[in-house]
């Protein structure tokens, strides 16, 4: 059980960055298929849309720890622990170099359900744990 501020801290940023890294996993499973197609033809639309989503997914993860944080008062102390969950999802997002390579896209695949489950489960409790506190 998730108890005090520093558990429902911990709780809403793990969520924000599993939340931008299911969005970043999604985007290296459309870039990855888009390149399979259209083999290096294809490498200009590729990068833009790699880059693209992982701006997504950092913001995301921004976004995401900044709703869940809502229970804390203070706007620079919510704004400050969203930042360090988009540092924290751009560490996360570095998973998908080997399962990829290890596991193909069956591992992506595997991340992304894993890691929006988790998200999930992490909303939940969060919301639940602030709206306590």
């Amino acid at each position: 059980m998730v108890r005090g501020p520093f558990g429902f801290v911990a709780t809403a940023v793990g969520c924000g960055a599993l939340v931008g890294l299911s969005i970043i996993t999604v985007t290296v499973l459309v870039v990855d298929s888009l390149r399979a197609r259209a083999g290096t033809s294809n490498l200009n639309q590729s990068f833009y849309l790699l880059v693209g989503g992982t701006l997504t997914g950092i913001l995301a993860a921004a976004y995401a720890a900044w709703r869940l944080l809502a229970p804390v008062e203070s706007a620079y102390r919510r704004g400050a622990l969203s930042i360090v969950c988009s540092f924290a999802t751009v560490l996360l997002m570095l998973i998908c170099i080997p399962v990829h390579q290890m596991l193909g896209r069956d591992g992506l695949l595997l991340l992304l359900g894993l890691s929006g489950v988790a998200a999930l489960i992490l909303a939940h409790r969060a919301r639940r744990v602030g709206a306590v506190q």
